[in-house]
């Protein structure tokens, strides 16, 4: 059975096994395999440990978890699945994002005001229960839900309390990660725009192969800072070191 859409890739049989958008499938797995190597490197990782560590080690897993899910339940054995188990691969990239909302809020908890710092924790809170209910709603199911949350959770509360870690405490860590956001709004915008060079490569595989970069850049910043809470300090931008957990 070939794919309706004439940009989507054409399905190809195995035997009698169907397999829809074969390179959609295996570009966006790509996207799975840096998040599974991205937790690998975190659940190995033995130094000290901020107390946020568990939460971005948390968001790569349900990254890793959703982006399989998203290339086989969403694409690959679509022939053998219905549409509702997109679900899956929606919910975990929704508790990833709060998870790494979290870890970012904690990254300048100390530097915020208590009742500010409840008041974005318990927004966090509500707007990932009420993703959630309407990812799991007949009525509102949709990938644009997805959209929405990850523009939201990205550009409005992650990028700006990295941005202000970065800007404070001189994280290059942070500093990274706010790269890696900034860069994410490339494949953002081809996938918005459908911007295809074939169908064997259409939109859905280049933002799925720029996605991948993203993935490794965000693992970066990530990985950075660990480090530099394995060292106990960053430094400012004056030469000196503030205590970071």
């Amino acid at each position: 059975m070939q794919s309706i859409d004439p940009i989507l890739n054409p399905t190809v049989f195995i035997g009698a096994f169907e397999w829809r958008e074969p390179v959609t499938t295996l570009t966006d797995f790509m996207v799975a395999l840096v998040a599974i190597y991205a937790f690998y490197r975190l659940q190995s990782y033995r130094g000290k440990k901020a107390a946020n560590f568990k939460l971005y080690k948390y968001y790569f897993l349900c990254f890793a978890i959703g982006m399989t899910s998203a290339a086989w339940f969403g694409h690959g054995l679509q022939a053998y699945v219905g549409p509702r188990m997109k679900i899956v691969g929606w919910v975990m990239s929704a508790s990833g994002l709060f998870c790494l909302a979290l870890a970012s809020l904690q990254e300048i908890g100390a530097r915020l005001q208590p009742v500010v710092a409840r008041t974005i924790r318990t927004w966090l809170t509500l707007q990932y229960a009420l993703v959630v209910l309407m990812m799991i709603s007949p009525v509102y199911s949709s990938f644009a839900v997805t959209q929405i949350n990850s523009t939201l959770m990205l550009i409005l509360f992650i990028l700006p309390m990295q941005a202000y870690h970065f800007r404070v405490d001189r994280s290059r860590g942070s500093q990274r990660i706010v790269g890696a956001i900034l860069y994410g709004i490339v494949p953002g915008l081809i996938y918005t725009n459908q911007v295809s060079l074939h169908r064997w490569f259409n939109y859905h595989d280049i933002s799925h192969v720029l996605m991948t970069v993203f993935m490794g850049l965000m693992f970066w910043g990530v990985w950075t800072l660990v480090r530099e809470a394995a060292a106990g300090s960053v430094e400012k931008g004056d030469g000196r070191a503030v205590e970071v957990a």
